[in-house]
């Protein structure tokens, strides 16, 4: 991973996409600490303006978040689509492995911002905010399927050991494991407990 400037050539330069760019902030943050990296150290890295930088993110949390937030609105999109015969702890295994494996292809660090979270107070606050709109779509899609509310303590607490999961593969992860292996062992370690979990939202009677 590098955080060399994007190379210009003749003419009017290119624009580093925002991918380019999130790749060069998360590279500075890992190896200087979140805290420690300016957005204007971020934009000289990357070769852009700083109206470019804040077009892309709006903030510099908005580097860690932006592709989080994507991830949430898929998982809610597809939890929506959910057949309706589809067990509703099933449903959410599937919805979680799915747009967590959209995610991690659809940018070369998204698992890394992750490994900043332990590490910066300042993003621990938008952690939890963050975490917590990902619990609130699974929870929203249980409570749908049972007719209750999204903020029962049953939907809640069957998102939070979701989460629970996640945040401990996530933790886990080996340096150098690829995409595959992290969404693969996701899969396997969510099936126990969306299998344990599914009992509570039955309505076969």
């Amino acid at each position: 991973m590098s955080s060399q400037p994007v190379r210009r050539g003749r003419g009017r330069p290119r624009a580093a996409s925002r991918g380019e760019v999130e790749k060069v902030a998360i590279d500075l943050m890992r190896r200087h600490g979140y805290d420690a990296v300016s957005v204007d150290a971020i934009v000289e890295a990357a070769g852009i303006g700083r109206t470019t930088f804040f077009r892309y993110f709006g903030t510099k949390p908005g580097v860690i978040w932006y592709a989080f937030d994507d991830t949430i609105a898929r998982l809610e999109a597809e939890l929506r689509e959910a057949p309706g015969d589809l067990g509703a702890m099933e449903a959410v295994r599937r919805a979680v492995v799915s747009s967590t494996r959209s995610a991690v292809y659809g940018s070369d660090v998204w698992l890394e911002r992750f490994d900043l979270l332990d590490s910066s107070p300042s993003l621990r606050v938008g952690a939890s905010e963050h975490w917590e709109l990902w619990k609130r779509a699974i929870a929203g899609h249980l409570a749908r399927h049972t007719g209750g509310s999204a903020t029962d303590a049953t939907p809640m607490a069957a998102a939070g050991a979701c989460q629970g999961v996640f945040v401990a593969e996530l933790r886990g992860r080996l340096s150098g494991d690829g995409r595959d292996a992290f969404v693969e062992r996701l899969d396997r370690s969510l099936a126990p407990v969306t299998g344990v979990l599914d009992q509570l939202f039955r309505t076969d009677g």
